[in-house]
Order: C-alpha cells, then sequence, then structure tokens
C-alpha cells in the first residue's frame, strides 16, 4: 500500500498531575506513534498486518515501566529497541480489520486510536490472443507480489516481469485450460490476494479480452436501465435482444431548431419494438451544435411555445410517455432562458400525464465548469421527473489518455452535483463505448476499439486501481485504448446503490461489451 510519506506525530499532552512520594517521569514532551514506520492517526486504514509498532518521546528515552499499550483491550508486549518501545502481534491481523489501539504514557493523557488493517491486495489478468504470439496473460498488481510464489502457482509457464506490479505469462508448450493465484499469494507490506483469482484459457477468440479482477465487482441486477438508441443495425440489434432488461428507452432522431420547429423523427425500428414489448418511449430532443441558434430558441419566447407545442403533440398522437431533453454546448449566458423552458416544458408535460427528463453536465470537484456552466441543477431537478447525469468524456480526443469515466471520478462528480438534486430522482450516464489515442483517435465501440488495439503485436492489457478502468497499451506507445467491459461498467452501475440513485442511463446501445447484459440477467 501507499502510505503518507509525511510521519503524522502524535502528540500526548502532559496532564500537569503530580503524586506526593512518587518521582515524576521525565519529560517525554511529545510521543510520536508510528505503525510500519509511517504516523499512526484515527481513521487510518493501510496499517500493516503484524502492526509494526513503535513509540518514540521527543524529549526522554521511554521507560517501559512508563508506558502501557492495549490492542482490542489486550496488553501488548513492549520491547525496548535503542531509545523507542516497539511491539509486533502474532498471529498477523486480519486484512480489512479494524482495531483500537490505547497508550498510556506516565504523566500524559491516554491516546486513542482506532484503524484498519491494509484491504486484501487487487489484483487482475487478462488473456488475449496475439497475431504474433499467440495466447497471452497480462496480470497486474495493485502491489509488488511474491514473484517466486507467481511462478510456483503457474508451473510450465514463463513468467517475464516488467516490473514489480506487472506480467507477461506465456507458454511455449500446450496451455493449461486456466490459470489461478491462490488467496495466499503474499504481496508487498504483508497482504495477500483474497479471493485467489481463476481465468479460464478455453475458447478465446480473436480480437477479444477475457479478464478477471479482485475484488470482484459487486451485484447490479434489479437496477433500473434508460437506454438510449440510434438509427444503426446494432445499436436496434442491441436493443431487439435485450427488450427485457430495460425499463425506459430513449430513440434519437429530433434535433430542436431556432424557431421551435423539429428536424427528423425518433428511430422508428426503436419505437415500434419498445410500442410492441410496452416499454415506455421517452424520445430524446436534442439542440442545433450551433449554440447561437440554441440560444436564438430559448430567448424567443414564440419559438419556444412552437417547440413545447410541437412536443405536446408528438405524447397526444403518438403515444409517447416522456420526452427526454438533451441539450448540451449551449453558452452559460443561456442558463436562464434553459431553466425558463425546462419548466414551461415541465408544466405542459405534467398537464398531459407525461415525463421529463433532462441531460446535464455534471458539476467537478471545482464547481461548476465550461461544460456545466449553462444548467441550473437545482432548479431543473425540481422541474424534471429525473435528471440524467451525463458522467462521461472525463477524457476526450486531443487530451491525456485516460477513463472515459473512472469510478473516482465518477464519485467526484456525484459528490459534487447531488447535493443539489433529489438522488432518488437521479440517472446516472453511463457510457459504454471506449476511447483510443495515437495512431487512431476517438471514440467507437468496445468492439472496434479492441480489434484496433488487439490487432497490434505485442499490445499489453493493463488496468488502473484507482480509477477500476481496463486499458490497453501498444508496444512502441503508438497507440493508449481505454475500454469499459462488463467488469468496470459493473462498478460503476453500482453507484446507483452507493448513492441511492433512480437508474442508469445507457449511451448508447450497440457500443457495449456484448457481457454487461448479464449483469442484470438471473
Amino acid at each position: 500500500m501507499h502510505r503518507r510519506l509525511a510521519c503524522l506525530a502524535v502528540a500526548l499532552l502532559v496532564s500537569g498531575c503530580s503524586f506526593p512520594g512518587f518521582s515524576p517521569p521525565p519529560n517525554y514532551q511529545y510521543v510520536v506513534i508510528t505503525a510500519g514506520g509511517v504516523g499512526l492517526r484515527t481513521g487510518d486504514s493501510d496499517v500493516p498486518p503484524n502492526l509494526d509498532l513503535k513509540l518514540h518521546a521527543t524529549g526522554a528515552p521511554l521507560q517501559p515501566s512508563d508506558v502501557t499499550a492495549t490492542l482490542d483491550g489486550a496488553k501488548l508486549a513492549l520491547a525496548q529497541a535503542g531509545t523507542d518501545l516497539v511491539a509486533t502481534v502474532k498471529p498477523l491481523l486480519a486484512l480489512s480489520s479494524t482495531h483500537r489501539l490505547a497508550v498510556a504514557v506516565a504523566g500524559m493523557k491516554t491516546q486513542d486510536i482506532t484503524f484498519s488493517v491494509i484491504p486484501p491486495t487487487a489484483a487482475m489478468i487478462a488473456a488475449h490472443i496475439d497475431p504474433v504470439s499467440g495466447l497471452v496473460v497480462d496480470a497486474v498488481f495493485a502491489d509488488a507480489p511474491d514473484q517466486t510464489a507467481v511462478a510456483a502457482a503457474l508451473p510450465g509457464a514463463t513468467v517475464t516481469w516488467i516490473d514489480g506490479e506487472h506480467a507477461r505469462i506465456t507458454w511455449r508448450g500446450k496451455t493449461p485450460p486456466s490459470i489461478s493465484l491462490p488467496a495466499t499469494l503474499p504481496t508487498a507490506g504483508d497482504a495477500h490476494l483474497d479471493p485467489g483469482i481463476t481465468l479460464s484459457l478455453v475458447g478465446i477468440p480473436r480480437n477479444a479480452i477475457r479478464r478477471v479482477t479482485v475484488p470482484a465487482a459487486p451485484s447490479v441486477k434489479g437496477i433500473l436501465i434508460d437506454a438510449f438508441v440510434i438509427n444503426t443495425a446494432l445499436s436496434n440489434s442491441s436493443f431487439a435482444f435485450h427488450l427485457g432488461a430495460v425499463a425506459e428507452t430513449s430513440p434519437t432522431g429530433w434535433q430542436a431548431q431556432a424557431d421551435g420547429t423539429v428536424l427528423g423523427t425518433p428511430d422508428q425500428a426503436a419505437v415500434g419494438r419498445a410500442g410492441a414489448a410496452g416499454v415506455p418511449i421517452w424520445p430524446s430532443l436534442t439542440n442545433n451544435p450551433d449554440p447561437k441558434a440554441t440560444d436564438q430558441l430559448l430567448t424567443n419566447p414564440k419559438a419556444v411555445n412552437v417547440l413545447i407545442n410541437e412536443m405536446l403533440a408528438a405524447i397526444k398522437y403518438d403515444g409517447y410517455k416522456g420526452i427526454n431533453v438533451d441539450f448540451e454546448g449551449m453558452l452559460a449566458a443561456d442558463k436562464d432562458p434553459f431553466t425558463a423552458f425546462v419548466q414551461q416544458l415541465a408544466t405542459a408535460l405534467h398537464a398531459h400525464n407525461a415525463k421529463l427528463v433532462v441531460d446535464i453536465v455534471p458539476h467537478d470537484f471545482a464547481g461548476t465548469n465550461a461544460y456545466s456552466a449553462a444548467y441550473d441543477v437545482a432548479a431543473i431537478g425540481k422541474a424534471a421527473d429525473l435528471v440524467d447525469l451525463m458522467a462521461y468524456d472525463e477524457h476526450g480526443d486531443g487530451g491525456t489518455p485516460g477513463p472515459v469515466a473512472g469510478l473516482d471520478w465518477d464519485n467526484s462528480i456525484l459528490e459534487a452535483t447531488l447535493p443539489d438534486l433529489d438522488p432518488a430522482h437521479v440517472l446516472l450516464g453511463v457510457p459504454l463505448y471506449g476511447r483510443e489515442w495515437g495512431s487512431i483517435g476517438g471514440a467507437s465501440a468496445y468492439s472496434n476499439v479492441l480489434y484496433n488495439a488487439l490487432h497490434v503485436a505485442g499490445a499489453r492489457v493493463d488496468y488502473d486501481f484507482q480509477t477500476q478502468t481496463p486499458f490497453i497499451l501498444s508496444p512502441n506507445g503508438s497507440l493508449t485504448t481505454y475500454f469499459d467491459d462488463a467488469d468496470s461498467l459493473a462498478r460503476k452501475v453500482a453507484l446507483v446503490h452507493t448513492y441511492g440513485l433512480a437508474g442508469i442511463a445507457a449511451w448508447r446501445l450497440g457500443f457495449e461489451d456484448p457481457q454487461f447484459w448479464s449483469l442484470f440477467s438471473g
């Protein structure tokens, strides 16, 4: 574990008490408490399993007779180590377990510290067919494992270490049907895997990745899915196959013009399928990509009325259950006009028993940003039935490679945006696509980005444990590909449970890893 670099001193303050007939203790001044060589304080969650406790006084050498330390109420055996006192525990403390340490020094106030032991080491193993080497497996560890133990767990394999946390596993002869690394596999800081990790190597197709990560992703069964569908064969095929998992659908095709008229129609194939299956249809209404045209629309009451009447006619004559408003790239100056439009449209739709969903760019940890400036989040949340937080494009074209939506980033934007909203009326926008940087660039479907990345001999599958997102690196650095598969998507979708959200809005069907749907079945 990467713990704090600065040693945090815990000051045990002199109480000022004295007792007749007893010699006062030395003036210890401050006592520094460390675990594993790093200052220990309440709330720490990266303490080594053996505790590795050290007590150091800045004013005088500590005397064992002046110090009592207990762990969960049991007295620790303190040993003299120069001018310090030290202690370790056996058997080792369980990984992720929580404990209470009490340190009493004569003449000082007792210090109580509650801490947790380091968690099990996270790891990923991923297999694919290299165009030159054949079947290869990439192993990635959050903390350096014992390389001898890894080799022992993989008899017959050649394990090539790229660095302390990354290895490439290959076979010269016949490959085994599966590989496993045991839960007892030791890693840095006296940690280990828990649970172990097993990956089947049978039947892996070309241009595909099979991977397993521990800890496993949480279950997301039962979570509501609002699915965006566009007029492509892939998008409609995905919708047709997975109608039963979709709670509502937002077919694209409408675009609002500057005069309030609407260009296009919602994807008719999706509308027909949803209608036949009884899936509520909330067509998606986008704005003109020219911000000036959107400004002309929103600042013209007559044009706004025309647009609202167009939406009411669609509700009345086409039987839609609601409208999804997806206005993006607006001028910051249009914040109030857009809010007024949302409020007017919501009132009109509600009068016809229809719902309104509004897509917004969420705020980030720094507050309102250039992309979210046109959204009055609180006012929109009060008017709309649901708000879709478009939690994607954390890293975009032309910028630094990174996740389309890392788990840590998702958490940060939810924490920044939800204070203005009722979480029970919020959909988390989830990206189903990947993105490439380098010789090939841009966003594309899961299958496309994998094909491009794995077509390069020597490509290596890696994993970012902080963002919990997989990525692929070409051997010469010419291509970097971040993608989301079923495992990484499950970790984001599970935020619905964490924050008590209404569900997810999936952008868009046809982009996804086919295994994405297995998350919601059974």
